[in-house]
């Protein structure tokens, strides 16, 4: 490579354009461990739903609740069970753990991603890019940044992503949850894969100039996003239009839930997969069992009549 041009990009792993993410939910039993079995169980549900990528380990599978020997566990679990491609979340607080998460998903996945440092509010940003390149120096797999500031208070800004892109060739991408549609498009303006955190992007891709979703939200209905993204490769942008409708409905239940989105979502799940944990571990709370069935009932009603018939 010749001094003063960027590094050459590492591609990214297989066919993911376009094809939704889901962002995986982490099982628990009654008294709170890792649910091995209903996760296995959940993974199948998935694949054969149609989901042909899935990211481990991050906001939606309670990365923060999980100690990192309980991260690791549920890595390899998906690894051994999960046919398709794996994208391994290995952010932490603290940069030895980050470290330690990341040359574990080595063996386990097909490229991972890392959150900002959280905790310390508007960290200077020189800190955040040293941050991130003793990783990405280290980093033997593709790398998706993920950009949350909602729950990091460290955001990453378009330039910070583009410097650390001319520098590490391994970087490849950014997942954005920022909901703010200028900065998803700044950064899709890099040239770099972006996928937007955000189920109502599904249909919009082309427009915001992004690669595809990370789905948190799709998990109890992941035929919806995967519908979409097919109408979307056949050019059928009506038939993505009104598949994101129905989508569009699935997130107006769950905002109306009151619930968090993870709770709402493992509380749908029990509807797709019979026996499914709806346990959230502290500070989030698992609701009550009537609750649960209201959730389940609502989505059979309005949302799994159409999917099963086939027509939004």
């Amino acid at each position: 490579m010749t001094v003063g041009q960027p590094a050459p990009r590492v591609p990214w792993p297989g066919n993911v354009q376009v094809n939704p993410i889901i962002a995986t939910v982490t099982p628990f039993t009654r008294d709170h461990a890792v649910d091995t079995g209903a996760l296995g169980e959940y993974l199948g549900f998935l694949h054969r739903a149609g989901v042909d990528a899935i990211l481990v380990n991050g906001t939606t599978g309670e990365f923060a609740n999980l100690t990192v020997a309980e991260r690791k566990k549920v890595l390899e679990q998906a690894r051994a069970q999960w046919p398709g491609q794996l994208v391994a979340h290995v952010g932490a607080t603290a940069y030895g753990d980050a470290i330690d998460l990341l040359d574990h998903a080595r063996d386990h996945a097909d490229a991972v991603a890392a959150i900002a440092p959280y905790f310390f509010a508007d960290p200077p940003e020189p800190g955040v890019r040293d941050f991130f390149g003793r990783l990405l120096a280290r980093a033997e797999l593709p790398m998706l940044l993920y950009n949350f500031p909602r729950h990091t208070q460290t955001p990453i800004s378009p330039d910070l992503l583009g410097a650390l892109a001319a520098e590490y060739p391994m970087l490849v991408g950014i997942k954005d949850s920022s909901g703010q549609l200028d900065i998803t498009r700044a950064y899709a303006a890099t040239g770099l894969a972006v996928f937007a955190g955000n189920d109502g992007a599904a249909a919009r891709i082309g427009e915001l100039g992004v690669h595809g979703i990370v789905s948190g939200g799709g998990n109890p209905v992941p035929e919806i996003p995967v519908r979409i993204a097919a109408a979307l490769r056949d050019g059928d942008g009506a038939a993505a239009t009104r598949w994101q409708a129905v989508f569009d409905e699935c997130r107006t239940l769950r905002h109306e839930s009151g619930l968090s989105d993870i709770t709402f979502v493992k509380a749908a799940l029990a509807e797709r997969i019979p026996g499914f944990p709806a346990a959230v571990r502290s500070p989030l709370v698992t609701p009550a069992d009537a609750v649960i069935a209201d959730i389940r009932a609502h989505l059979r009603n309005k949302i799994l009549s159409r999917l099963h018939e086939g027509t939004p």
